[in-house]
């Protein structure tokens, strides 16, 4: 139900952002609200998306996220410190589960063979 919910305000979002290109607004908050529906509805619309593989995100990581989101609207420009950050991190973390020679199964079978 939350999913239909998130897909229906994703459609009026980008409805709404339609409707403000069509007939422009004139003042600023007609102009804010255009600037909103344009901002939300792509998010919302990647949430719908998304939607089923949110459940297997750990719960850390929600107390993490609004933070940082705030942190980053503050000063946008931590976005080109944070986003090498985050990619470092990813590709720099250690496996977790995996055996010390799980990748190098050649080496190790020829290994057994020499002996």
């Amino acid at each position: 139900m939350r999913r239909h919910i998130i897909g229906i305000l994703a459609l009026l979002l980008l409805l709404g952002g339609v409707i403000y290109w069509i007939w422009p607004p004139q003042d600023g908050f007609g102009r804010q609200m255009e600037a909103a529906c344009w901002r939300l509805g792509p998010v919302l619309v990647m949430l719908w998306t998304a939607y089923p593989q949110l459940n297997y995100v750990p719960g850390w990581l929600w107390m993490i996220i609004p933070p940082i989101l705030a942190m980053l609207a503050w000063k946008p420009r931590l976005f080109l410190v944070a986003i090498p950050v985050v990619l470092a991190l990813a590709i720099l973390k250690p496996r977790l589960g995996r055996p010390e020679n799980s990748g190098n199964r050649a080496a190790a079978g020829s290994r057994r063979r020499d002996r």
